[in-house]
């Protein structure tokens, strides 16, 4: 692919106000070089490079949570707004907030992938995604792809793809000077992962495109997950083991003739439930995604 460089003094657009109740505050994380990750634990972890080019956005969470983002984003900005947004892939607490950026001059990016599947949503998915199509500011307007660069603010982004992993159109980022990753959903830090198999995700993806992660990793690399804490080389080999010995130890008993049933009751992923079992991504169904993505079977 080839590389490209997006002049941002050329770059504007235009999307919808939106407020809510029970809107979590934003923890911002200085990661230096300009680079901030804003969190609320409550969607995608956003990533931010802010300097004298503009601001690079990195998802845009959900609209309801966009002006206290937008609040943040100020405070590290010196008050400049979003000029650029990149949709790591297509679940909605990582693309709902395009629009209201984009009314404010953002243009929104992703794979290829990305902008169908948001006009199209699979409203067969049996593990939950953007429930209504999308259209107007909320989608992506430029296609970005493996090779793929944004340089601005004495940095290089380079754009990175997983085939078939978390979605069928992730995207992870790699500020190459600053030695800083956002690898969107391709990581749940210390959580078991959610596989969307409805969107073109495996479990054997998911565990490549972790391994493609730590391939640009070293010890110093300073990774923001797309949930959970700031993240190490180490937290990415971890979730990798993990689903390598889970997918193992699932596989023995699909392999031995029992049934999803058979199987939950068998507890394979004992081991791991105290540390990886959380609200979304519970310990069941970390072992029904291994079973459905085994043996094409929900049930």
């Amino acid at each position: 692919m080839r590389p490209i460089t997006y002049a941002l003094s050329s770059i504007a657009l235009c999307a919808a106000p939106a407020f809510a109740q029970d809107v979590p505050p934003v923890t911002t994380h200085d990661l230096g070089d300009g680079i901030y990750a804003l969190t609320n634990d409550r969607a995608g972890n956003v990533g931010i490079l802010a300097g004298p080019d503009g601001v690079f956005m990195i998802d845009t969470q959900m609209e309801i949570f966009a002006p206290s983002l937008e609040d943040a984003i100020h405070a590290v900005s010196d008050g400049d707004d979003v000029d650029l947004v990149l949709n790591t892939h297509l679940h909605g607490d990582h693309v709902l907030g395009n629009s209201y950026f984009a009314e404010r001059g953002a243009t929104v990016m992703a794979h290829p992938n990305v902008r169908p599947g948001l006009i199209e949503p699979n409203f067969m998915a049996l593990s939950g995604r953007t429930p209504d199509a999308l259209s107007g500011l909320a989608l992506p307007t430029m296609n970005v792809d493996e090779g793929d660069t944004v340089t601005m603010n004495g940095q290089t982004a380079r754009f990175y793809h997983a085939p078939n992993a978390h979605t069928d159109g992730d995207l992870f980022v790699v500020f190459e000077e600053a030695n800083v990753i956002h690898a969107g959903d391709l990581l749940f830090n210390r959580r078991f992962p959610f596989i969307d198999l409805d969107n073109g995700g495996s479990v054997q993806g998911y565990i490549r495109g972790m391994e493609k992660i730590i391939a640009q990793a070293d010890e110093d690399t300073v990774i923001i997950s797309g949930h959970g804490p700031m993240a190490s080389i180490a937290d990415l080999q971890a979730s990798v083991d993990m689903l390598n010995a889970g997918q193992a130890a699932v596989m023995a008993l699909v392999s031995e003739g029992k049934t999803l049933e058979e199987i939950q009751a068998a507890m394979p992923l004992a081991d791991y439930h105290s540390d990886w079992n959380w609200g979304f991504i519970t310990t069941e169904r970390m072992v029904w995604t291994f079973y459905r993505d085994m043996t094409g079977l929900t049930e």
